[in-house]
């Protein structure tokens, strides 16, 4: 059987950063590309290619050789406009279909549970099979993705949607990551308690290597190709859960308050982070104006059902 051959979108991202050593330890023949040039830590046996995926005659050679695609490419919400999130998104997807070759084995496509939406009530738990209706720019934009993917798929790629909730894991700068550098900022500052609204919000999450090896799971499962997959750890942690976990890493304890907009201010937080960005702290995680945005954002669509996943014999290392 000859080596698989992997082509990795996005490769200088979070999940991607997790991706390739996997790949790469499983025996897969790598060739990456991203926007941004190569990273210093990329191992020799990658061939990266810096290219932008909204520029056609840039991906002539992009295939050559390639029995999977692994694609991650896209922009987020958090440092997009809405223009970007279309053209990173939607037409960087086109122009990657648009010269995929026959005979691709599995072209596995990252989406997200942001496609589901918040406004409408869907059926609980939510199943791949739902009609989705995203309420915001980044859901939209990747629903509008995945419609171009499942075109493709229509006339015969074989096609396989991952849609993961919040990604969390070593050198996330987003989400999770935010709310470890609002801990952080309120510990420098001195404050002994962690202050978080008393109502608890039920947290939709996956570690990044349970998501990385159930792409590789899916990429190598006979039965997978025509569907889409809700990656979720099952079990939901609270707000006040993930707070006590944040709030013992930094030597704190929690305070519950009845305050939403409890602890400190975007004024206070910003001042504090630029001070300890001038005693030499390197950090690329997102500062964000509201204080633990990523924990007190409840979704009405929040369980979500995972048994398309559990079919295919897949387990969660981590929970």
């Amino acid at each position: 059987m000859p080596q698989p051959y992997a082509l990795l979108t996005g490769a200088t991202g979070f999940i991607a950063s997790h991706l390739l050593p996997a790949l790469l330890a499983e025996g897969w023949s790598v060739r990456a590309c991203g926007r941004r040039p190569r990273p210093d830590w990329f191992s020799a046996e990658v061939d990266y290619r810096s290219v932008d995926l909204t520029r056609p005659e840039e991906l002539e050679t992009l295939y050559d050789g390639v029995t999977h695609v692994f694609h991650l490419a896209g922009a987020s919400s958090s440092t997009s406009t809405e223009e970007e999130m279309h053209r990173f998104n939607v037409v960087a997807t086109q122009n990657l279909l648009a010269i995929a070759p026959a005979g691709l084995e599995r072209f596995l496509h990252m989406s997200s549970t942001s496609v589901y939406g918040e406004e409408v009530q869907l059926s609980v738990p939510v199943t791949e099979d739902v009609q989705p209706s995203p309420s915001r720019g980044y859901g939209k934009a990747k629903w509008e993705t995945e419609q171009v993917v499942w075109a493709r798929a229509e006339a015969g790629l074989p096609v396989i949607v991952l849609r993961p909730v919040s990604v969390f894991g070593p050198a996330n700068t987003k989400l999770l990551g935010s709310a470890v550098l609002d801990t952080a900022m309120e510990a420098w500052a001195g404050r002994r308690t962690l202050a978080v609204h008393a109502r608890p919000i039920e947290q939709r999450l996956v570690h990044v290597e349970d998501l990385v090896r159930a792409s590789l799971h899916l990429a190598g499962h006979e039965a997978a190709a025509g569907h889409a997959y809700n990656v979720v750890v099952p079990e939901y942690p609270s707000s006040h859960d993930v707070a006590a976990i944040l709030a013992a890493a930094f030597g704190m304890e929690v305070e519950l308050d009845d305050d939403p907009t409890c602890g400190a201010s975007y004024e206070e937080r910003a001042s504090v982070h630029r001070q300890m960005l001038e005693q030499g702290m390197e950090s690329r995680i997102l500062l964000t104006e509201q204080r633990f945005r990523f924990m007190a954002k409840a979704n009405r669509n929040n369980r979500l059902s995972v048994d398309a996943l559990a079919a295919t014999g897949f387990h969660f290392a981590r929970d």
